[in-house]
Order: structure tokens, then sequence, then C-alpha cells
């Protein structure tokens, strides 16, 4: 079995990025998607773009970005900056089907500051 070649990762990740404009069905365009954590990603800055933002890469990021980690996004609009971090779970996805309201508990220390977003967010206008 070989692996995908970079070339085939991008045309794949631009299959994604153009069904998602397209039908704004993130399961759809996630078809395309060489795994769901980069799918979602790229539907992600979509979304942001479709917001207004610009998408930023991590090595034009400021120093401040760049010197508390790595984020999956970085956009800015103005004078916001939005450091999203892409996370596929299953077990929550799971959990979020049932008819009980599921609380994401972490470590950081305002909650209030953190959003979270799911399909029906990125499908959203």
């Amino acid at each position: 079995m070989s692996l995908p070649s970079v070339r085939d990762i991008f045309r794949a990740l631009e299959k994604v990025r153009e069904a998602f404009k397209k039908t704004k069905s993130v399961h759809e365009a996630l078809r395309y998607a060489p795994t769901s954590h980069e799918g979602l990603r790229v539907i992600a800055e979509e979304k942001l773009r479709l917001m207004g933002y610009k998408i930023v890469p991590r090595d034009e990021a400021p120093e401040w970005i760049k010197k508390i980690g790595s984020p999956d996004i970085v956009a800015v609009k103005g004078d916001e900056w939005i450091i999203a971090e892409v996370k596929p779970f299953p077990q929550l996805r799971r959990y979020a089907q049932s008819r009980a309201k599921v609380i994401l508990v972490t470590d950081v220390d305002d909650g209030r500051r953190v959003e979270m977003w799911g399909i029906r967010q990125l499908e959203d206008p």
C-alpha cells in the first residue's frame, strides 16, 4: 500500500473546500478529506473567510501566538485574532447524539473565552 503524494493530498483538500463552498454541507465535503482533522480544518478556514476573517499562515502569525503554540488555524479581522484548534472527537459525537446535554470540561482558566463549533455551526450562514 502506497501513501498518497503531497499533490494528491492538496487536491483532496481543494475538493473539500470546493464541495463545502458549493453545498455548504460538512458531511458532503468530508467525503473528499484524507482525514477528518484535515477536512474540518479546511472547512473551518472557509467558514472564517465567509465571516470576513483572513487566514494567516502560522509562520506569519504574531510572536505572541507563536510563543503559545502551533494552532491549526490563525485568523484575523481588524484587531480581533482567532486561534482555532481542530479536534475530531468520536466519543463526544456519540455523546452529543444522546438526549443528554454534553459539557466539555477543559483546563482553560475561563471557558467563556472558548467557543465550540460543531457541524451545525460550520454550516450556518
